[in-house]
């Protein structure tokens, strides 16, 4: 009975086996394509658009915003459609912008759909 036992679990778990590694390997590829997508042009170009609506002079010596990084550990899918982002401004993690992009249906371009500051960003960008 025990010998019959093992082998019935045995034989589950190697059942079992080949749709473990398809979830697994299906995450980690899931994951390459949402970073594919946060470094491509189309996506510099939508988060610079943003950085310039929140500061006109963003990315430039007279902005309050200087640099950004779009933090790849943060990328997820958003179920209403879209990518989640967390953009780090000026290298400072207190610096943060969340942010989904989603693409344009007519234009292809991708814009940004939801916005969330920090307390500290949003209090540099009001300083005069």
């Amino acid at each position: 009975m025990n010998k019959r036992y093992s082998i019935v679990v045995i034989m589950v778990l190697l059942s079992l086996l080949p749709s473990g590694c398809r979830l697994i390997t299906g995450h980690s590829t899931n994951n390459q394509e949402m970073i594919e997508i946060a470094e491509s042009q189309k996506m510099k170009v939508a988060v610079e658009n943003l950085l310039n609506k929140l500061d006109p002079k963003a990315l430039t010596p007279e902005g309050k915003i200087k640099t950004y990084k779009i933090s790849k550990s943060d990328l997820d899918y958003n179920p209403m459609g879209g990518l989640m982002i967390k953009i780090i401004i000026n290298d400072n993690e207190d610096l943060l912008l969340n942010t989904t992009i989603q693409e344009d249906s007519t234009t292809g371009e991708y814009e940004e759909t939801y916005l969330s500051k920090t307390k500290e960003l949003n209090d540099l960008l009001t300083i005069q």
